[in-house]
Order: structure tokens, then sequence, then C-alpha cells
């Protein structure tokens, strides 16, 4: 299926290159695409465009999110979806809208299907492309097999001629959004020359400040997919709890993992510990009540989860992947801690928990590191930058105008 994507999507990159690209007078408005698996991620990154200083985001969603100024969705029908596939039918609904829009730039989450389609729309209507790589290199190493479930089927192992494919296509953008250096130096390594940008997800500020007497020791929130290893979130508790009995965790979110994750701390005598709390709308105030944050992933980009609860003062052990770091400076606002080392993360958690002042510092560096990185206003600054410039060069107009 990659393959297919990426070969088709060269090939209609070297149609469309025949006819040179024109200057035109800017719209104000740009076209989004992508899949948004919950409220929280979207609102993290289509809130700092939306306020941008776009006029319009035109959003080609398989469904209408939450309602946010500015945000205008455009959805196929579900007929198309069923008839075509929901990456047909969306790919074919930014062609319809960009004639009818004319907007200045294409953006797609995600390379495949969405940044694709995003590149092949704005080439055949002669305007800007952006990738916005959220997960990080993983989308590229394993040819995007751990990003996609029906690929994951059907490759035993990386190939690296889809990789391959995979970078040429990349290097068609006039613009990659990258969520830290790691990612910024694979590009580069890559020899991927366009303009590749560092900007993160967004973050709300809180009004609360930390307490020590928060009533949830250590919360998980994300996915509960393979690539998040959960289990080893409830293994650290298991390492925990011989230590602090009454040790309290949450795991926030849903996913196909969640019966074995039950089973499994059922197994391991820890069902009275660790609570299973599903896709929730308070998460703020969940987060506002927890004291650690834990993430176990395989690879990340820079995990908005992480961020969010970075800014309500939730310390965070996590592992030492993909752009973690960034936000994360061991044994300064949090820990990093060696994949898969549920040892030394139970050690590190366990240190935080029976030290009240140790915890209360990190916790303040925590808010700090999150507000000057991932902050509302930061990000969509970065953003006003990042897309006037690239309108700018590819339109032939002046910033002014932009």
């Amino acid at each position: 299926m990659l393959i297919s994507i990426y070969g088709f999507t060269h090939l209609v990159v070297l149609l469309s290159s025949i006819i040179p690209r024109r200057p035109w007078k800017p719209t104000g408005r740009i076209l989004v695409t992508g899949t948004f698996h919950n409220p929280g991620w979207y609102l993290s990154h289509v809130t700092p465009l939306a306020h941008s200083g776009v006029k319009e985001i035109i959003l080609v969603v398989d469904e209408p999110q939450l309602p946010l100024e500015r945000v205008r969705f455009v959805c196929p029908p579900k007929w198309i979806s069923r008839l075509l596939s929901r990456a047909c039918a969306k790919a074919i609904w930014m062609i319809i809208a960009g004639l009818r829009y004319r907007p200045d730039l294409y953006m797609g989450y995600h390379l495949a299907p969405s940044a694709c389609s995003a590149l092949m729309a704005g080439n055949l209507l002669g305007r800007p492309s952006c990738y916005q790589m959220t997960g990080g290199p993983v989308e590229l190493i394993g040819s995007g097999f751990n990003t996609i479930a029906s690929v994951g089927k059907t490759l035993e192992q990386p190939s690296k001629v889809i990789k391959s494919m995979a970078i040429g296509v990349i290097r068609k953008f006039d613009l990659v959004v990258v969520r830290g250096n790691k990612a910024k130096e694979f590009l580069t390594a890559h020899n991927v020359k366009g303009s590749v940008t560092i900007i993160t997800g967004s973050v709300n500020s809180y009004q609360q400040l930390p307490q020590n007497d928060r009533e949830i020791h250590l919360v998980f929130v994300g996915r509960l997919s393979p690539i998040k290893q959960v289990d080893q979130f409830i293994a650290i508790v298991n390492a925990i709890a011989r230590i602090m009995p009454n040790i309290r965790a949450v795991i926030v979110g849903d996913g196909p993992l969640r019966g074995y994750l039950q089973r499994y701390a059922e197994g391991l005598g820890v069902n009275e510990n660790v609570e299973f709390l599903g896709q929730r709308k308070d998460v703020e105030a969940i987060l506002v009540n927890s004291r650690v944050f834990v993430l176990t992933s395989k690879s990340e980009g820079l995990s908005i989860a992480m961020a969010e609860a970075m800014r309500a003062g939730v310390v965070p052990v996590v592992a030492d992947v993909g752009e973690l770091g960034d936000l994360v400076a061991d044994g300064v606002n949090g820990y990093l801690i060696e994949p898969n080392n549920t040892d030394e993360y139970a050690n590190r958690i366990i240190s935080l928990l029976q030290n009240d002042p140790m915890w209360t510092q990190f916790s303040h560096k925590a808010i700090e590191a999150a507000k000057e990185h991932c902050d509302i206003e930061v990000v969509s600054e970065q953003w006003r930058q990042c897309l006037r410039d690239t309108v700018f060069r590819a339109s032939g107009c002046s910033p002014e105008d932009i």
C-alpha cells in the first residue's frame, strides 16, 4: 500500500511540475487535513494555527471536530468514503475545497496518506505544501509500518525501498514541520533540503499552582496501543507497590489493548492500585491532581500529553526516546529513563514521591519549561512567522500583503 501511495505521489508531483507555479495574491487561507484521534490532540495543533493570523483554516476531515474560530470543516460524504476509502475521499475533497477556497498552503499531518494528499493537491493547484511530522522519524523508519496498522500486518521488517521513497516524497515539500531537534537532525542527515522548522503542539495555561497533597501518584494519558507499552506502566506500579502499598495510579485513554491491560493488572495483583478511566473530558482536572507523569513508549515525537502534564505541574518520568528530551531536563524538571528499564522508572518515581521538597522543585521547573516551549502564544507566533515566510517565498508577494 505504501509503495502505491508514494509512487503515485511522485508521479503526480512530476507531471504537475511541467506547469510552473505562477504568482498569486494571498487569500489568507490554509487547507489542512489529517486524522484526529482525540479532542485534546486536535486542539493542541489546530488552535495555534487558528491564532497565527490566518484568515481561515479549511479543515478536511472525516467528520467535524470541536468548533474553533476561523476554522471551517469540509467533510466528504460518507457514501464516497465507503466507496473509495476515507483517504481517497479526503484527497478528492481537498482538490474540490482547493478550487473553491483558493488556499495559500496545503498541509497534512503524518506522511501517508494525509501529507501526500496535501503535496499532490498543492502541486496540482500551484500552491506550496507542508508536512507535519508529528510522530518523529518513526513515521519513516520501518517505512511507516509502525504507524499504519494495515501495513504493519504485511511488513515483517523495515523496507529500505519504501523508506527511500518516503524520503524522496518529503524532499518535495516546501515546508516540513517537526517537533524537536532529533527529527530535524534525521531529515538533515537524509538530505532534505527544503525548509525544516521545529514547532511543537501547544498547551493551555493553568491557574492552579503545584500542591503537595495531590491524590493521584502516577498518571498515564494516551492511546492504549502497542507503541505506548502501557503494560510497562502497570509493571512499574507493581514494583512501586512493594515499597508503597497504597500507590494510586490512573490510566486516561482508550484503545485496542484495554482489555488485555486490565487482565494484566489483575494478574499482577495491582488492580486495586491502577484505575482505568477511559476517555475523559476532564483531563486537566485529573492532571492538576497528579504528581508524576509516566510515559514508557517505544517512540514519540514531542508528547503533547506530557507537555500538558508538565504545564499542570506534574513531574515527568519518561523514556529517553524521540523528542522528549527537548522538554525534559534530566534531574532538573523530571527524569529521562533508559527505554524498557522498569526498575529505573520505579526507583526514580519512589525518590520523587518520598521527597516532597524535591518534587515541588521539579514541579515548578516543569511548569516553566512547558510554558517556555509550548504555551499557545509562543507556538502561535512561531506559526505566524513560518507561514508568512513560506507563502511569501512561494507567491511572489511582499510580506505586507500576506
